[in-house]
């Protein structure tokens, strides 16, 4: 499946919930964000179909987030329905606070790949950032979840008054530990960035410069639908780093996602609000190719060149990530 600028969309992010058991400050506001009625939501069968007609459109990786998907009680079952399907690429990002429950029937069903988010090392900078989170019970889920899935790497949001100085330390966990690890920079999406970005947002060039005062870095060939990090070598370790800008250096060029939410919305762009319903169609009984005409007409014509954060932040004002799942 292509769109009219010559992109090539195989990469599909699939929000299971709007739900987050975290409220973390560039994510979500203190008090939360408004809950879909359970009626208005994907039922996991609704749900197969579409991944179904997903895979047959060439979508080659499907990511499950949020909201944080382990609050989803259906998602081994849909990693196994993806892997059944032939998906080549299956991940799961989340926050790591169910991980200790979660980790051993998410291996089961065939995960080979999660992403983790790891803002910080200190319990007290951690529980500012997530509004409340445990690190040690997050470090408990990891390490439980490094035993069982073979591909990790860890996520942290650059916030300059936070964690920027930390970054250092950060990646000097992710190799003592083995894991990867990408940087990235904050997005000003909904009232969670709008209100905090002039004052926490970091470039990833800041952090990269901080992070080589101590570490060799070596650009490393991006691979197919590895997703919109710049990735790099460090001299004399197997930890890969990546450095993910939408702000500073936007890869809209080479996007090849898309998103599903909860709610059946196929969204084109993380930064705008556009997209097309799903939800009903399906229950109006449209047949899976003539969703798939549906999708495919949609996202040609609909899909943005690029995002607006920085010449219309007002586009991005409604868009709020635990919705979307970055």
């Amino acid at each position: 499946m292509g769109d009219r600028f010559g992109r090539h969309l195989s990469y599909l992010r699939v929000s299971l919930t709007e739900h987050c058991n975290l409220r973390c400050q560039y994510c979500s506001p203190a008090h939360g964000t408004p809950r879909f009625a359970r009626k208005d939501h994907l039922t996991p069968a609704e749900l197969d179909q579409l991944l179904t007609v997903f895979h047959e459109l060439g979508i080659s990786h499907m990511r499950f987030t949020g909201g944080e998907p382990l609050l989803y009680p259906w998602l081994a079952p849909r990693i196994a329905h993806a892997k059944a399907l032939g998906v080549a690429k299956i991940s799961v990002s989340t926050n790591g606070y169910l991980l200790e429950k979660w980790a051993r029937p998410l291996a089961a069903a065939g995960l080979k790949r999660l992403n983790m988010s790891l803002d910080s090392l200190d319990k007290v900078r951690f529980g500012r950032i997530t509004r409340g989170g445990d690190l040690d019970r997050v470090l408990r889920g990891l390490f439980i979840a490094r035993e069982l899935i073979p591909h990790i790497k860890l996520n942290v949001v650059l916030l300059r008054n936070e964690n920027l100085a930390e970054a250092p330390a950060l990646l000097e966990f992710a190799i003592r530990e083995g894991f990867d690890i990408q940087f990235i920079e904050t997005m000003p999406l909904g009232l969670a960035g709008a209100t905090s970005r002039s004052e926490s947002y970091v470039s990833v060039a800041e952090a990269k410069d901080l992070i080589g005062r101590s570490h060799t870095l070596t650009p490393s060939a991006r691979a197919q639908d590895e997703g919109p990090a710049r990735r790099f070598e460090v001299a004399g370790q197997r930890t890969k780093i990546g450095f993910i800008s939408p702000i500073s250096e936007n890869f809209c060029a080479t996007c090849n996602r898309l998103r599903l939410t909860a709610t059946g919305r196929l969204v084109y762009c993380l930064g705008q609000n556009d997209g097309v319903d799903l939800l009903s169609p399906l229950r109006d009984g449209l047949s899976g190719r003539d969703l798939a005409d549906l999708i495919r007409e949609k996202v040609w014509h609909e899909k943005p060149e690029r995002h607006t954060f920085n010449d219309d932040p007002a586009r991005a004002a409604p868009v709020y990530m635990m919705r979307l799942g970055g």
